[in-house]
């Protein structure tokens, strides 16, 4: 069985987008697959966008962490970005993260989302530390140089002979074809499970003739870890 190049699109306050980063982990398990990470900003993709005003600052204070994984890329490359995505959205979504426990916690508005991201500078700074990243990349948060970079990311998702859309997290190339928005899942697959869902992922990404599939129900809720 050949491998398969993955290149893999995420913002990582999106508790969806990093289930399936650990599922796509998984499918390395079983599957021969190599992933290459890439940061995508959802403030930069909505910022044209109409939305509260509310939502918008909530919006924009994701930016600043996507800045610190551009960073990282460019000061020790392009594996600091996966190593670094691994600690800190473990710091956000794993069992004690801190979004979980705002969500075990019914802190779910607009108001508590936007108290949480003002105060990620010790999070962040925690998962430089644990990714043996330099400290000092964190300063790239307050830097909107680096949203070029991230620009020039999201530039890379490709898209065949059709205009590019970008929709947000997780966006995933299979080997060079154009990027799928998904698969959005509830919670991680593992073993063969996620090796089953990765086939079928797989038809439906390399297949130029697809475009959509959406289940016709609300979402479940997120299990993160």
């Amino acid at each position: 069985m050949s491998e398969d190049t993955v290149d893999f699109w995420f913002d990582p306050a999106c508790p969806w987008a990093w289930i399936t980063s650990r599922w796509i982990l998984e499918v390395g398990k079983v599957r021969p697959v190599k992933i290459h990470w890439r940061e995508m900003s959802l403030a930069i993709i909505n910022e044209s966008q109409e939305m509260s005003a509310e939502y918008r600052r909530v919006v924009e204070l994701g930016r600043g962490t996507v800045r610190v994984f551009a960073a990282a890329r460019k000061a020790v490359g392009d594996d600091a970005v996966g190593e670094l995505y691994t600690t800190l959205g473990t710091r956000f979504h794993g069992g004690d993260g801190l979004f979980q426990r705002a969500r075990a916690e019914g802190r779910g508005s607009l108001a508590d989302r936007e108290a949480l991201l003002e105060g990620l500078e010790p999070v962040i700074a925690g998962a430089l530390a644990d990714a043996g990243l330099p400290a000092d990349l964190i300063a790239a948060r307050a830097e909107a140089s680096w949203d070029d970079a991230i620009r020039a990311s999201h530039d890379l998702v490709p898209a065949g002979e059709r205009k590019q859309t970008l929709i947000g997290v997780p966006t995933i190339s299979v080997n060079g074809h154009a990027g799928q928005f998904g698969p959005v899942i509830s919670e991680i697959a593992t073993g063969e499970r996620a090796g089953l869902l990765w086939d079928a992922f797989k038809v439906f990404a390399m297949e130029e003739t697809f475009f959509e599939i959406k289940r016709v129900t609300d979402r479940a809720v997120p299990q993160t870890f």
